[in-house]
């Protein structure tokens, strides 16, 4: 197979980190982003087949587009996107404030939505193309106590989802990736005390509940980004399912998509009636 361009979104830390890294190892070239170029590792900045690029996912759609363009310009071609970069803020409905679930949908589904976008004519003119999308078991399930976070997810899943149709033509494959919780940094700020909204008397400690999981996380990283490469490059465990739209990862997330398989058997048992008499 010949080596791929990659363009990774949030590529400094966590499972951008290691997919860049596996990438690299494979002799593809990987267009990496990070707010700051001080917070890519040595292991990226010393690597010559490693574009770093300095970018927030929250800039501008003019901006991002100029970007993509640079990339896809200086490299030939980009074959993959992932779409890793996000965060999830914590917090009931009536905790989070107006700004907090603007900033998260301006991060998890604006962000996403931006790349996508620039990217798409780039692979339809080379009429190839793999978008993948990093959501979330969130994105299956809402979870107690993260109803802006899953949101975004639901919003990311519903998006590439009516996307897929639309780009398969093209010879553009989507996928979404769902992982449930993996030993990565994405609770450490909330271990901080960051991205957690005001607590209110009543509602869950999620402050408290997500911070003590921090580093005791079931998920293997490095599995779960070794069957991400699997699932892009049609290879290992992957193979035969290029047309597959989405992949759970962690044995967490496979329950949560067993649990909504299972109220979604209901709800259309006990609603058929109901859905069937409201035709004309």
């Amino acid at each position: 197979m010949a080596p791929l361009v990659w363009f990774i979104t949030g590529a400094n830390a966590g499972f951008g980190l290691v997919l860049a890294n596996l990438a690299l190892s494979k002799g593809d070239t990987v267009v990496a982003t990070a707010r700051s170029l001080s917070k890519f590792p040595e292991s990226l900045q010393k690597n010559p087949k490693a574009d770093l690029v300095e970018t927030e996912v929250t800039a501008s759609a003019t901006s991002i587009t100029e970007l993509i363009d640079a990339a896809a310009t200086k490299h030939g071609r980009i074959d993959v996107l992932v779409n890793n970069a996000g965060f999830g803020h914590m917090g009931a409905v009536e905790e989070v404030s107006d700004e907090e679930a603007r900033y998260q949908f301006d991060v998890n589904f604006f962000g996403v939505l931006n790349f996508t976008r620039a990217v798409i004519p780039h692979m339809r003119k080379q009429k190839s193309g793999v978008i993948v999308q990093l959501s979330s078991g969130v994105g299956i399930l809402g979870p107690h106590g993260g109803p802006i976070y899953s949101a975004s997810k639901f919003a990311v899943e519903g998006l590439s989802e009516s996307m897929a149709l639309e780009l398969k033509p093209f010879g553009i494959r989507v996928h979404i990736i769902e992982p449930g919780i993996f030993r990565t940094d994405f609770l450490k700020p909330i271990s901080q005390g960051q991205n957690v909204s005001r607590h209110l008397e009543g509602y869950a400690d999620l402050e408290g509940m997500l911070s003590g999981m921090h580093g005791k996380q079931p998920g293997n990283a490095e599995l779960g980004i070794q069957r991400l490469y699997e699932v892009v490059t049609g290879t290992g465990m992957a193979v035969g399912l290029e047309d597959q739209l989405r992949f759970p990862l962690g044995s967490d997330c496979y329950s949560m998509l067993e649990a909504k398989i299972k109220m979604l058997n209901e709800t259309a048992e006990k609603g058929k009636s109901i859905a069937q008499s409201t035709d004309y």
